[in-house]
């Protein structure tokens, strides 16, 4: 009995890995050809979109809309990609770039929004007193609208 030869997959660019993986953690999923050869993945889901970059069935590049944007503003490796794939669907969606917030006693702006895993998602987050912190969203608040 010989044994047949399969091709090498790299879990983090395959169409077909990307694809199930995304359908597993509830995004909705388009595809649409481009040019030269190419395609886009677009992966949506609550306020977020992944917009990946397929040559013959692979990915190389993707570009990451994130919740209080219009437009792409972040482009990740396709190692990166998978974190946001997977990343815990409240936590990501509780924020947004922008976003006023409150961290214990110290109050800022969100910057940017980090999947550590598929349970942590961290914010990264311009203090008014012009420090910076990565705290997990578990630990911030949104700050509420002051009424006059």
């Amino acid at each position: 009995m010989t044994r047949r030869t399969r091709p090498a997959v790299n879990p983090n660019t395959s169409h077909s890995v990307i694809t199930a993986k995304a359908h597993l953690c509830g995004w909705d999923i388009k595809t649409s050809p481009a040019a030269d050869e190419t395609s886009e993945l677009i992966l949506t889901r609550d306020e977020w979109k992944i917009v990946v970059a397929l040559r013959a069935g692979t990915a190389f590049a993707a570009a990451i809309q994130y919740p209080g944007r219009p437009n792409p503003s972040a482009v990740v490796g396709s190692d990166q990609m998978t974190r946001y794939l997977r990343g815990h669907r409240e936590q990501m969606s509780a924020f947004r770039i922008g976003q006023r917030v409150i961290v214990g006693e110290q109050a800022g702006v969100v910057e940017d929004i980090i999947p550590d895993d598929e349970v942590k998602v961290r914010l990264v987050v311009h203090y008014d007193d012009g420090s910076a912190g990565e705290p997990y969203t578990t630990h911030v608040r949104a700050e509420e609208e002051v009424t006059v």
